[in-house]
């Protein structure tokens, strides 16, 4: 017969843990904010906790004593292990200094413990299920569910939050007031943001055919340029790989999109698209294929890619391609879910993500066609997830006598850390090659960069 295993439990952290209060009580406001009653494996200390805790929450003072009797007085001091463990406790802290360690330890110890036991209860689960996608979206919410119960810095002094914004303060000095996250490529752009930063949620909005996705490549191209550190996970809904990297290579080489297609190029031209085809491939972007739809694949599919250190920036295209983890009748509340969903894993991976949205039709019933926040279709709370939020607008796609033609303004109405740019930032738009290149408002894009043939 097979011998029952122990779990994992750490019996000493538990007792230094306990026995810190009796050296100095004041620690018992430390210990409350980081464990539960069950964090404990061993009973008499979960039942010794416990009766610290109500202790301190009725404002009991904590001493051998005076924990004895309230145990006894609850017929509870044997199941405790009697006065003689209780005093004994303190001989096994060593020093209160390492509160943080023995606290740490037992927590990670009753995480362990706690994936365990989800563990079996899935496997379980398992043998009784009837719908595969349910199943694998149930089992990876209680996994995660029981990942974010892991220790956290919870409050923190201001005096630790001033040193890091001091910190952050003197290398955007170092920096001389230029980028402090990942290179867009575009300077004026760069102004605004400082390139894109961790932790931050950008969404790029548009109406078709102003030229999202190829803006959203173009990004993801300067950026993995900028460094051969840098590593970019692209996640295209909409159009299949070899097209994106077709609009890729066109916007490198320099050769239209549609010469590409047809396999229509010049001599010179199958030169320029071999030297692009070669710097591409030196570069870290990677493609998912797979037709991933469900906003929690994605998300486990780029922690993957953070654990294995090739995850610095995610793009999507687009957010309303996504869905939510179960049906929702009501789009709105879904596409509101996937926005929190990709907000929170860029705060957890600590990376910038960017998702391409749709705007509503209203746009075109308005006499200015300039987006506003309001047209984000199935808005939701993107504008309240997003830290940063770009429009694109194209004049001349909707005036043939437009003064700037082949010009996108890149509107930025939302900037939670910096500037907005209301009127918008030009740049010049060559939709044959896909690219996007910078562009002075005072010269009209026709005259900037002649066309390319």
């Amino acid at each position: 017969m097979m011998e029952e295993r122990i779990p994992p439990q750490a019996e000493q952290a538990e007792q230094s843990v306990l026995g810190a209060v009796f050296l100095e009580e004041s620690v018992i406001k430390t210990i409350a904010d980081k464990l539960d009653v069950q964090d404990f494996y061993v009973l008499r200390h979960r039942i010794i906790y416990e009766a610290m805790i109500d202790m301190f929450e009725q404002g009991v003072r904590i001493d051998y004593r005076t924990l004895a009797d309230y145990l006894s007085t609850r017929e509870l001091l044997a199941s405790a292990g009697g006065e003689d463990y209780i005093f004994a406790l303190s001989d096994t802290t060593p020093s209160v200094a390492n509160i943080e360690y023995y606290t740490d330890t037992v927590k990670d110890k009753s995480i362990i413990r706690q994936m365990i036991e989800t563990s079996k209860q899935i496997a379980e689960e398992g043998f009784k299920a009837t719908d595969m996608a349910s199943f694998i979206d149930e089992a990876e919410k209680r996994i995660f569910d029981v990942a974010s119960s892991r220790r956290t810095s919870g409050f923190v002094k201001i005096g630790t939050i001033t040193e890091d914004v001091i910190a952050k303060t003197e290398a955007a000095k170092l920096a001389d007031g230029k980028i402090t996250g990942l290179d867009t490529g575009f300077e004026v752009i760069n102004d605004y943001t400082l390139g894109l930063q961790s932790e931050e949620l950008y969404i790029i909005a548009g109406r078709p055919s102003m030229g999202k996705s190829a803006f959203a490549l173009n990004l993801a191209t300067n950026v993995a340029k900028s460094d051969p550190e840098v590593h970019v996970a692209v996640f295209s809904l909409e159009m299949g790989v070899e097209q994106l990297v077709a609009r890729m290579l066109s916007s490198e080489a320099r050769v239209m999109s549609q010469r590409i297609k047809m396999g229509d190029l010049s001599t010179a031209e199958w030169e320029q698209l071999s030297l692009a085809s070669t710097k591409l491939s030196k570069l870290n972007i990677l493609f998912d294929d797979s037709g991933t739809v469900k906003v929690t694949d994605l998300r486990q599919k780029c922690r993957k890619l953070a654990q294995e250190g090739r995850l610095d920036l995610v793009v999507i295209d687009y957010l309303q391609l996504l869905s939510a983890s179960r049906p929702n009748p009501n789009r709105v509340q879904e596409v509101s879910e996937i926005s929190r969903t990709l907000k929170e894993m860029a705060r957890e991976l600590k990376i910038p993500v960017i998702a391409l949205s749709q705007l509503s039709r209203n746009v075109e019933n308005r006499t200015d066609k300039r987006p506003i926040m309001a047209d984000l279709r199935e808005s939701g709370s993107i504008e309240q997830d997003a830290d940063v939020i770009m429009f694109l607008y194209r004049d001349d796609y909707y005036n043939q006598e437009s003064q700037y033609p082949d010009q996108v303004d890149i509107i930025i109405a939302k900037n939670r850390s910096g500037a907005t740019s209301t009127e918008g930032i030009p740049l010049l738009f060559k939709k044959a090659y896909s690219s996007f290149k910078t562009l002075k408002r005072s010269t009209p894009a026709s005259e900037n960069i002649p066309d390319i043939t």
